[in-house]
């Protein structure tokens, strides 16, 4: 057997100084950073930047949008303006319907006999606490998303934001799910009919103006969705293996 770098048997074995060179973590570092580079600067090409001129917004966002929401903003502001006048006696039904409610429970409770031993009770307070927490939570949720809503909607137009659409719309979507179950939990349909349809003029024109959002003249107008390409993080990942 000859030294390294000889032959056995015609076999060559190569030498140290053939490997390929394993690489310092400068270096790895230095690699990730350029391609870092790369992609960044192809990112730039492929999608419009903020301060390209994009237009004037589109009639279906400042104007269309707006009257809708202002609508269902004067309904919100009306249902909060009721609920502050009549927190007492709100306060107090939604207290007699817990109570009712639950001692209902109860006598179904007693009547079975898998749960007559454990049957569920009433609290100390005769849910006076929850009766009179729950109005103004619920006051004070309206107009918190009414001020959200009209900033976003703002953020859409004036900032030319395709995220604030976004979360305008979920926005939206949380006030469009708490105005039904509001009017249901404090029994408008029985102690306040006037306001069950204040709450429905709401949610149509809030559902409205989400819908004005979603126009397509609006989504050209907006900047393209920075969406994640898959295939090219598969060959940048490949390439690297």
């Amino acid at each position: 057997m000859d030294a390294v770098g000889g032959s056995i048997e015609g076999m060559t074995v190569p030498h140290d100084d053939d490997r390929d060179p394993i690489p310092s973590q400068a270096e790895l570092d230095e690699m990730d950073m350029a391609e870092l580079t790369r992609t960044s600067a192809e990112s730039h090409v492929a999608y419009p930047t903020r301060d390209e001129p994009a237009g004037p917004p589109p009639a279906a966002l400042v104007r269309d949008a707006w009257v809708c929401w202002w609508i269902a903003a004067a309904a919100g502001l009306a249902s909060a303006v009721f609920l502050l006048i009549n927190l007492g006696s709100i306060s107090g039904s939604l207290q007699e319907r817990l109570r009712t409610d639950m001692e209902r429970a109860i006598a179904e409770a007693a009547a079975k006999a898998t749960k007559a031993a454990n049957p569920p009770s009433m609290p100390a307070d005769g849910f006076h606490g929850l009766a009179h927490l729950l109005p103004p939570v619920m006051l004070m949720a309206i107009v918190a998303l009414l001020v959200v809503q009209f900033l976003l909607l703002r953020g859409v137009s004036v900032h030319h934001s395709r995220n604030s659409r976004s979360i305008f719309l979920a926005a939206v979507l949380i006030n469009l799910v708490c105005i039904p179950t509001g009017m249901d939990l404090l029994r408008f349909a029985d102690n306040a009919p006037s306001m069950v349809i204040v709450g429905w003029i709401q949610f149509g024109a809030l559902m409205l103006a989400a819908l004005c959002t979603l126009r397509p003249a609006v989504g050209r107008w907006l900047p393209a969705p920075r969406a994640l390409r898959a295939g090219k993080l598969l060959r940048s990942d490949g390439g690297r293996a």
